[in-house]
């Protein structure tokens, strides 16, 4: 594994092709998967019809401001929460059917790794136990066996094999992730939820992780689905990109081409608020206008034409459906197969 400790990467020129998706079905996938929430006033629709694929040897970005149902999406594929409608699919088969073995094989080729490495972390355990937890409560493994994977996949995230005595408090923000990612590395997994995994770092301890995550899913071909707010975070990371709006998707397709090109204003808007990797770069789009709508009673027609400085009549009074485009799928009245209207 390349050293994680150099600057980041050059990001991949707009032209960049994504990487050809190895042949297999999807490890992880949601069909129309949607999620309500009683509360008191009424009903708060978190989730609406989402669908996506988590393949192999790919990486697939969810991109959103702060409640556009981020978190509820990771949940759900998480198993920590029930879907009201659709469902979340492992290796074809519906989470909520999986018993025994299925049920712990999906735990073991699905792992997380959560936004902060303060609370995702025992305080009173020291990283060996950590780490090895999991593997020791599986039976599978003799305990030099667990000991042995524990250095190797602490060795994987550049920490050496001594800091396996230490406790969490031990160690900086980014060295905690490094254990957390390590953690989630150490069942083999087949796809990683990565939660926000950096935002809680200075830029320099995020280009490190972020590039150990790179070098991890090439070399050992990991699927990862990549949660963030920030396009240019996930430009670096991901061949596709998925944007959800008020708990809809408006637009999906090529990480280089959305985080550059995007057809929905709402993923302009997000673009515009991301730091440009030029700082003389001058800005790509509008800003979102106004505050985000309650989703306890979300605008009519078009979820964002209350912020949005092209709506038109027929976006406040009709919802838009998400179509397929030569550059992907687009939920906008004023994008067709064919372009901009």
């Amino acid at each position: 594994m390349k050293s994680p400790d150099r600057a980041l990467r050059v990001v991949p020129s707009p032209e960049t092709p994504p990487r050809a998706a190895p042949a297999g079905p999807a490890i992880l996938e949601t069909r129309r998967l949607g999620r309500a929430f009683k509360v008191r006033g009424g009903l708060l629709h978190a989730l609406s019809e989402v669908t996506l694929a988590c393949t192999p040897g790919t990486s697939l970005g969810i991109v959103g401001e702060s409640g556009c149902g981020k978190t509820t999406l990771n949940r759900l594929l998480l198993a920590l929460d029930q879907p009201t409608s659709g469902a979340v699919m492992f290796k074809g088969k519906d989470l909520s059917d999986l018993r025994g073995a299925e049920r712990r094989a999906y735990r073991r080729a699905v792992q997380p790794v959560f936004q902060n490495p303060y609370s995702s972390l025992s305080p009173r355990m020291k990283v060996r136990r950590i780490i090895a937890e999991p593997l020791s409560a599986s039976g599978e493994m003799t305990r030099s066996e667990v000991d042995a994977r524990v250095i190797e996949v602490l060795e994987q995230v550049g920490l050496s094999a001594d800091v396996a005595n230490r406790l969490p408090s031990e160690f900086s923000g980014g060295q905690r992730q490094r254990i957390a990612i390590a953690r989630a590395l150490a069942s083999r997994p087949e796809l990683l939820l990565l939660d926000e995994p950096v935002s809680s770092q200075d830029i320099s301890i995020q280009a490190q992780i972020l590039n150990i995550l790179k070098d991890l899913q090439e070399d050992y071909g990991l699927a990862t689905l990549f949660v963030s707010h920030d396009l240019a975070t996930v430009r670096f990371m991901c061949d596709e990109v998925v944007v959800i709006y008020l708990g809809q998707v408006v637009e999906r397709g090529p990480a280089a081409r959305i985080c550059t090109r995007p057809d929905h204003p709402y993923t302009a808007a997000l673009l515009a608020a991301a730091l440009p990797a030029d700082p003389a770069a001058p800005p790509t789009a509008t800003p979102p206008m106004g505050e985000l709508p309650s989703p306890l009673n979300p605008p009519s027609g078009c979820a964002y034409h209350t912020r949005c400085p092209f709506a038109q009549e027929v976006c406040k009074r009709d919802r838009p459906t998400l179509k397929e485009t030569p550059r992907g799928q687009v939920a906008c009245h004023r994008v067709t197969a064919e372009g901009w209207t």
